[in-house]
């Protein structure tokens, strides 16, 4: 497969994800290819996604060596199929948080997987 061809079907793919304001640009950077992954894995490259997040919870430790820790809903929609998938970070900052809970998100993961059971439904 050529580099151009190759390019242009992970172009085809990320437009397919269409994202909420809500999650960072740089989570969104971490996440992009973990979602792709998923659903190219199980034949539905061409399916289009809704990724939003919310932040259920959030804490911060004090002093200069102080973080930040979140636990993220994650919610995929495909139509009229959903997936709330509950996520963890920890980081210097939230930013660093968000990406670390992006991490957490498994493509051949038990929620995942579900997801992927109800749209093959």
């Amino acid at each position: 497969m050529s580099l151009a061809l190759l390019g242009s079907l992970v172009c085809a793919y990320a437009q397919n994800i269409k994202w909420g304001e809500e999650i960072p640009a740089a989570a969104a950077d971490v996440l992009k290819p973990r979602l792709e992954q998923m659903l190219s894995s199980a034949g539905l490259a061409d399916v289009p996604l809704e990724v939003s997040a919310t932040v259920t919870e959030r804490m911060e430790t004090p002093g200069s060596l102080g973080q930040v820790a979140l636990v993220i809903s994650l919610q995929l929609c495909s139509g009229e199929v959903s997936e709330q998938i509950p996520l963890k970070g920890v980081g210097q900052s939230e930013e660093d948080a968000w990406q670390r809970a992006m991490k957490q998100f498994l493509p051949k993961g038990k929620a995942a997987q579900n997801f992927i059971k109800k749209l093959n439904n």
